[in-house]
């Protein structure tokens, strides 16, 4: 089967990434130190983005498109407060059933390898924008908040975009299981690109489109230095 290269991204990441929005909520949870359970979703939010912001534009190796320095970033500011095995769970959805425990280590490894490259890789696009924590909903459920922003772009004409984020509390920590933005799912999106490569070539065919997608990254950013 034939993927495009942006085939596990897919139509999603991508409009989040050429609209400025994703990769700067994620990096408002960079703060190891502020994810106690006693601070509120938003509040972490809003706490966080003014110092990540200042990070981004004062670290000149990141500025540069230093992939490397970046990819360390986001794994030790952001990756911890993503729940990878939830969100590789419910993208693969119902098949998730009949993968073996190998498999489904296999599988998370490379969609947390393929979405922290994907972050990584939009460090230089985000510079003027600016993100409005909006207060937080009451939720009959303690352990569950959605948190919602408005992404407002440096250009006048640009529309405001709505990108929220679902999270769960585990142990004491909040932590994203999903992104939407203007409504779009990404667990959604990626279930229906994940099933649809799942039904042409299997669990293992999944597997290894999920490699070799990493494979390329991995190539292309060796070429990028």
């Amino acid at each position: 089967m034939v993927i495009s290269v942006n085939w596990f991204i897919g139509e999603f990441l991508m409009r989040l990434f050429k609209r400025f929005s994703v990769f700067w909520l994620l990096l408002a949870l960079g703060s190891p130190n502020l994810m106690a359970a006693d601070i509120k979703p938003d509040v972490l939010v809003k706490n966080t983005v003014d110092k990540i912001m200042h990070a981004i534009e004062t670290d000149m190796d990141i500025s540069a498109g230093d992939m490397t320095k970046s990819i360390e970033f986001v794994e030790a500011q952001v990756a911890p407060h993503f729940d990878f095995s939830r969100m590789a769970r419910l993208a693969v959805g119902r098949p998730w059933r009949q993968a073996t425990p190998e498999q489904r280590d296999v599988i998370i490894h490379e969609f947390r390898l393929l979405l922290i490259r994907s972050y990584a890789s939009a460090f230089t696009r985000f510079k003027g924008i600016k993100i409005e924590i909006l207060p937080l909903r009451p939720s009959e459920n303690p352990d569950w908040a959605l948190v919602e922003s408005v992404i407002k772009l440096p250009t006048a004409v640009a529309q405001p975009i709505s990108l929220n984020y679902d999270m769960e509390l585990i142990d004491g920590k909040w932590k994203v299981f999903d992104l939407q933005i203007d409504g779009a799912s990404l667990i959604i999106n990626n279930r229906n690109i994940f099933q649809r490569e799942i039904q042409s070539s299997g669990i293992d065919g999944l597997i290894y489109t999920l490699k070799q997608k990493n494979a390329e990254n991995t190539n292309s950013e060796g070429g990028a230095r």
